[in-house]
Formats: C-alpha cells, structure tokens, sequence
C-alpha cells in the first residue's frame, strides 16, 4: 500500500482551529516533534492517526484524502494545462493559500474583472460541502412541529399568519412567479397548479426569508460584494425550504432503504426529479452522511446552470464539459434514466446517471424549459445505488472522458473539438489521418 501525506490538510485543520502545534498533539495523545513530521511530510499519515483526528474534531476522514484537491488541480489545469497533474496536487497540498490566490487572479478577464457573483456562491457552497447545517435542522424541525406532509400547507399557511402576520391567497397569479409577496400588504400570492409539495416548498421558503433573515445574512457576511450575498441569501432560504419538504433524517433513510432510486424518492416526496436529485447532493451531515453526490443541470447546448457538489468533481469552469459526459447523451432519451461509468484523465472512475426535464407547458406557442440532471459519484460508492444493477463497474470499462477539450490531455479522442492550451498543433502534410488537433 502506498504512503499517504497529509501534512497541508492537518496544519489547515489546527490553523482553523486556532491550536498551536502543542495544543494539537495534546488533543490526539502525539508527541509534539511527531505531529510537526506528520505536517511536514516526513511521516505518513496512519490509519490510527486518521481516525484520531476524524474523533477529535469531528471531521471526514475525506478531508486528508488527496481526492479532495481534485476541483483544485482541475482549476489550476486550466490556468496550467501543459504541467503534470502530480505537480499541481503537490503544489495545491504544499501551498493552498497561494494556489488560492493564483486561481483568483486565473479566473479574472484580461480587463481584470473579478469574479462573478454566481461563481462565488458557488464557491460558498462548495466549501460547505454543499452541506448547511444549522438550516438544515431548522428545516427539520419545521416539518417535525408541522407534521404528516398533506398537513403541512394548511398549517405552512397557519403559522405564516400567526407567526409573521402573513396572510397566504392560494391561486391569485395564473402565471408568472410562482410566488409573489406583497410587504405593503403581507399578502402572499401563490399560483394555481402548483402541487402540495411545490406549494410547501414556496411557504417554506416565505417562512425562511421572514422569519430566518437574519441568519441568512450571517451565512451570507463572508461573500466579498453585495450582488453575491443577495444571491446567497435567496439560496439559503432555497436550501432551507428544501430541508422542510424532505426532513433530513426521513430523506437519508428512505434513500439508503431504497438504494437512492430517485423516481421512488420523488413520488415518496411528492417533488420533482431535479428536486430530488438536489436535494441528495446534500445529504453530508456529520455521523450521519449519505452518498457523497455531484450534482449538474445542463440545456441542450451544454451550458452548465446548476453544479454542486458534496465532494471534489473536477469539470472545467472555464473550457466547457466533454461531449462524451452522459448528461449530453440523456436528451436522446428524453424522460429516461441514463448510466455510465466514466473514468477521468487522472484515473478517477465515477458512476453517472442523467436524465432530461422539462417545465411544465404555459401555453400554446411557448417555449418549455428542457434541461439534462446528472448526478455522479466515485465508483468506490456505486454499489450503494440501484442504477449500478447490472453494470460492469470495473475501471477497464469506463467511457474515458475529460474536463472539457481545451483542459483535457487525452491523445487520439474522437470528438475533440479544440486543441489542448498550451501544446503546439502537430501538423502532417504527408497523411490524411481522422485524428484532429494532435499535439506536441
């Protein structure tokens, strides 16, 4: 078995924890000149020492795996798409507050714009794991005190009036949002045919903004402009919803019984696919994790409007995804489940589902939204879903795909449609070869 360094993630864990060297090797019962070998790379991290921090403060073991470096390394390819990707895990494991700060000033325009506010609230969440533990069981809480889920809009109704002053009009808006408040009036209007569980969620998420604002604002402070805390603040009352209509502890169990089959998750829930699918990207409570799930929407033109993840998926911000990803292949089967196993540049295999939604219709001559979810895991965790029934799970059967074209370093694809940043383009004047774009 090969050693394991972890030196840059234990000193982050201490640092963040405001404890001296001293203080750490007092916690784990460790010798003080030990601990300082183990963040300095010469001593291996154990499996003894590993479970001692994981205790000691409550954190996943995943957190001292080089895995998790893995959305870092992929960023920094971009900026650096010619330098090995051991060196880049070196250099994001050895120095994050510089790679940090590279990747900043890599994602600014040549203009030097920095960078968007959906971006960094992206970020926001992605440093959580996705994972909000104070809405969550405030969420839960909520549906805990109102109880069997077709209860749960009268009384949603009940306590925005008795609560918050809130008077709830069902059915006042026949299109448009499907939620508009009226603060001059405290009036909530809700749009005819929603269901109970879109009806909840909307309540819910009324709740949230007027009675959690304050909350959501303290969430929000770390965000660097006014745009992005605005946007969070919307996503956390979002998020905070979502834990009302599936309570985390019912939602992780009916999963696990269920081997996360999203259809039967959706119809027990009454929500939607893509609703479904979300919410399981979150479920990384401390002691009481679910699987560690990515979670992506795509349309049809592979623009990605929606990527969370519980763990370290490495897509490309910057060079769009690979067309041999499944979630461009789940539109040639629309309302249908599509699998594949896939494997990165780097080695790492997944297990990916994707399937296409759509909006509901407004009216003859309209557009209808139509977009492809995907959810993905490591391999190592296949066995826990259903969709893995009847699948070869080996690595040699993986469909190799890659971060996007201009980031990707496989040699001889078929469907590269650039060349990799930074190569130069090999030219042959002497053959007429299928290959495109091959490199040096």
């Amino acid at each position: 078995m090969s050693k394991h360094f972890a030196g840059a993630a234990i000193r982050t864990l201490r640092r963040g924890h405001n404890l001296t060297q001293q203080d750490m090797a007092r916690r784990l019962n460790l010798s003080t000149s030990y601990l300082n070998q183990l963040e300095n790379d010469q001593r291996p991290l154990t499996v003894t020492v590993l479970m001692s921090l994981s205790t000691n403060f409550d954190v996943d073991p995943a957190f001292f795996s080089p895995d998790r470096h893995a959305r870092t390394v992929s960023e920094l390819r971009d900026a650096f798409p010619t330098v090995p990707d051991q060196q880049l895990a070196d250099l994001t494991a050895r120095y994050p507050d510089l790679v940090t700060q590279v990747l900043d000033l890599a994602e600014r325009s040549p203009s030097g714009r920095e960078k968007g506010p959906y971006s960094l609230v992206r970020d926001f969440f992605y440093e959580a794991h996705n994972y909000i533990d104070s809405l969550d069981r405030l969420g839960e809480e909520l549906a805990s005190r109102l109880g069997e889920p077709q209860l749960r809009v009268t009384r949603l109704a009940t306590a925005l009036d008795l609560d918050l002053g809130v008077s709830v009009r069902f059915r006042k808006i026949t299109s448009g949002p499907r939620r508009i408040f009226h603060p001059e009036t405290r009036e909530l209007h809700l749009r005819t045919g929603l269901s109970e569980a879109q009806l909840t969620f909307e309540l819910s998420l009324q709740y949230g903004l007027l009675a959690h604002s304050e909350l959501f604002n303290e969430l929000s402070s770390p965000l660097p402009t006014e745009e992005s805390r605005g946007i969070a603040h919307l996503a956390l009352a979002q998020y905070f919803a979502a834990a009302v209509v599936m309570p985390y502890e019912v939602i992780l169990s009916t999963a696990e019984s269920t081997r996360y089959d999203i259809d039967r998750l959706a119809d027990h829930f009454g929500t939607g696919f893509e609703t479904t699918c979300h919410r399981l990207s979150t479920l990384q409570r401390p002691g009481a994790r679910g699987v560690p799930f990515f979670f992506v929407r795509t349309d049809r033109a592979g623009n990605i409007s929606k990527r969370q993840s519980a763990t370290g998926f490495h897509f490309s911000r910057t060079g769009g995804s690979c067309p041999l990803w499944v979630i461009h292949r789940a539109f040639e089967t629309p309302g249908r489940v599509t699998r594949q196993v896939a494997s990165m540049p780097d080695n790492r295999n997944y297990l990916w589902i994707a399937r296409t939604v759509q909006d509901q219709l407004r009216g003859f001559g309209q557009p209808r939204k139509e977009f492809a979810v995907g959810l993905g895991c490591d391999l190592d965790q296949a066995e826990r879903l259903i969709y893995a029934n009847g699948l070869d799970l080996s690595p040699g059967s993986a469909t190799p795909i890659g971060p996007g074209c201009r980031a990707c370093s496989r040699q001889h694809c078929p469907q590269r449609a650039f060349p990799q940043a930074g190569k130069k383009v090999l030219v042959n004047l002497d053959a007429t070869v299928d290959e495109s774009y091959a490199t040096y």
